[in-house]
């Protein structure tokens, strides 16, 4: 994937309305540029670190980064293909079930502090399993049918449109529906400017 030279999409978003969907949302700018945010296993702990705190990954290996992008785009074409209403591809969707099924992380109250800890012997595949968990809850749900495509073909950020009327058309009005709002002035603009003055009287 070639990087975005802008720095603005270089942040990681947290806004796509589900755990599942604010990781495939680690790709930022499908459209157009795709840059890769998770391409380094650091970038994967830094994800896991604001993702999933209560889940203590220090490090990532090779493997399980290649693994961690594989659920990615797996869960990626499956919403895509569900948002299109075309039928996901039986191999994604065995991936997202095969990670569903992974010992997920269990809560433990540490004595005498009474503190919560959340236990598990793979943080790594403990993280991937909520992910996945989060997938085939939404997948397998009516919250299928809020699922939605951002309508900036340089974005495409897929979200759960959670609004009432289940009408948004972007990943967020502040900043593609803004930067849309902003083109649409412009061309307007634009056009009156070419077209010039409208004689009085007609």
């Amino acid at each position: 994937m070639h990087p975005s030279s802008s720095s603005r999409y270089g942040r990681f978003r947290f806004d796509a309305g589900s755990l599942a969907l604010n990781f495939v949302a680690t790709v930022r700018h499908r459209g157009s540029r795709p840059r890769d945010l998770l391409s380094s296993p650091e970038g994967l702990v830094r994800w896991f670190g604001l993702a999933a705190p209560h889940i203590a990954v220090s490090a990532v290996s090779a493997g399980d980064h290649e693994k961690a992008l594989l659920l990615r785009e797996a869960v990626h074409r499956t919403f895509r293909s569900l948002i299109r209403n075309e039928p996901p591809d039986p191999r994604d969707v065995d991936l997202v079930n095969e990670w569903a099924s992974h010992p997920p992380s269990h809560p433990r109250i540490e004595t005498p502090s009474l503190e919560v800890r959340w236990v598990c012997a793979d943080p790594v595949g403990s993280v991937l399993s909520e992910i996945a968990r989060d997938a085939v809850t939404i997948a397998g749900s009516g919250a299928r049918s809020r699922l939605k495509m951002c309508d900036s073909e340089s974005c495409r950020m897929l979200f759960l449109d959670n609004s009432p009327p289940n009408r948004r058309r972007w990943c967020a009005m502040s900043i593609c529906g803004n930067r849309e709002k902003i083109r649409s002035f412009r061309s307007r603009k634009k056009e009156s400017e070419r077209k010039g003055p409208s004689s009085e009287g007609k």
